[in-house]
């Protein structure tokens, strides 16, 4: 994976196209939806996961098989079909973003390969990791979110309360810096994780009193 830039992308309400409508094309779908993706499925037949979020309006469903027009407009382009010459064609094709099951045989295309990592997500924290080797990845990805536990997300929901209010009451940029270090401090992480959210907010609350 050494040849992958690490990169975080914003596709809220982009077009995404998947081609597929199997296992492979609903896993890459439940991660699409988690971001707000604009979601177009291409295939001639769809899983039962799939038609629900088509019945919901969630996502569009266009019942037939691949042609090129399918990606010309696309953010972002996963190909999931079950054939391999589909697949490297829709790589071919696009543009922009593409994820394919091929991507070790894709070459000389002009969109960029994306790979998908193993996710930690906990409210405003967002952990990928990536490997050569996926289960690997997983057990990664389960060891780091026992290390980043839900607390994890109360506390940053509250970072980003508080410094909107240090922001808009302290006009010394220097001041504010040297604030914003000590409450997202390696201290302040440290209580986080022996005592708590309530704990951490209180030795917070300390430090901005003490300005």
């Amino acid at each position: 994976m050494s040849e992958f830039l690490p990169i975080f992308i914003n596709i809220k309400g982009k077009k995404c196209v998947v081609i597929g409508g199997g296992a492979v094309a609903e896993r890459k779908i439940k991660t699409l939806l988690k971001y707000g993706a604009q979601i177009t499925v291409i295939s001639p037949d769809i899983t039962d996961y799939i038609q629900k979020k088509v019945s919901t309006g969630k996502i569009k469903y266009i019942k037939r098989k691949y042609i090129k027009k399918d990606v010309e407009d696309a953010i972002l382009v996963v190909a999931a079909t079950s054939d391999k010459q589909t697949n490297i064609k829709i790589a071919k094709d696009s543009s922009f973003l593409i994820n394919s099951v091929e991507t070790s045989k894709l070459r000389n295309i002009s969109g960029i390969v994306y790979t998908v990592p193993a996710i930690v997500r906990k409210g405003d924290l967002t952990i990928a990791v990536s490997t050569d080797f996926p289960a690997l990845s997983r057990v990664i990805k389960n060891e780091i979110s026992k290390l980043y536990g839900k607390e994890f997300a109360s506390y940053l929901k509250y970072l980003k309360q508080i410094r909107k209010k240090i922001q808009g009451q302290i006009s010394d940029s220097k001041k504010r810096q040297a604030i914003f270090r000590n409450i997202a401090s390696k201290k302040i992480v440290s209580i986080l994780r022996q005592y708590g959210f309530k704990e951490a907010k209180k030795e917070i609350e300390k430090i901005i009193d003490e300005v």
